[in-house]
């Protein structure tokens, strides 16, 4: 079973990779809810993999904070509070509006092409799981030309977390979207125009992420409420 603890082998990715992978997604894809309960035998078996890569997985999802462990209950998908996922989007603004501006003088005509090929998508997909999908394909195209791998890193991992809580999948698709694509074409004028500086880019990005919040946080708010005098 030596082989099953590496990442990558001659013969391709190692069971402990191919476990991992599997398992990641299924958590960022809504298959595996917030909460659902990671059985290591259940999960061995459906993998058709002993225990011992399915642990290691497991392992190394929790270090990604994608699973949390309970005293008496075991791995679990990690849930995020009210609060909490609301407190990621705010990170993900700041660094997304960052990495935004960084990405400016780096992409080029086809790049924004894609983008707003990814975006025209966008705008006519019904499917929620197709729409979370394009809404972080869109935002990585940009960010990922920012230059900074470590930025990159960080903001793959704050999608992941975002993606795993399954709040915005919830949300995002009725509450935001229509809005959020219009966003989208008017950041890539902006960047085509060539026009703004860096902090002009930096704050319109960031305030198009946190929309997202204000969206969600007006929709849940009381559907009544006494007008301030």
């Amino acid at each position: 079973m030596q082989h099953e603890h590496s990442s990558t082998g001659p013969s391709g990715p190692s069971k402990h990779e191919l476990a991992y992978r599997r398992i990641r997604e299924r958590i960022l894809d809504g298959r595996y809810q917030p909460g659902h309960r990671l059985v290591l035998s259940t999960l061995a078996r459906d993998l058709d993999v002993s225990p011992v890569p399915v642990r290691e997985a497991i392992r190394r999802l929790e270090a990604e904070g994608l699973v949390s462990f309970e005293r008496n209950v075991g791995a679990r998908v990690a849930t995020l509070g009210d609060d909490d996922w609301a407190q990621l989007v705010e990170m993900l603004a700041l660094l997304d509006g960052y990495a935004f501006a960084a990405a400016a003088p780096h992409l080029t005509a086809v790049q924004i092409g894609v983008a707003r090929g990814l975006n025209a998508q966008l705008r006519q997909e019904h499917a929620r799981e197709r729409i979370m999908g394009l809404h972080r394909q869109f935002h990585r195209t940009i960010y990922g030309c920012c230059g900074n791998r470590h930025m990159v890193e960080a903001l793959d991992w704050l999608w992941d977390r975002i993606d795993a809580s399954q709040v915005l999948a919830s949300l995002y698709p009725r509450l935001r979207v229509r809005a959020a694509v219009d966003e989208h074409d008017a950041l890539l004028d902006r960047l085509e125009r060539g026009e703004d500086d860096a902090a002009a880019l930096e704050s319109c990005a960031r305030e198009h992420n946190l929309n997202t919040i204000r969206a969600i946080r007006s929709a849940q708010a009381p559907a009544q409420r006494e007008p301030e005098r």
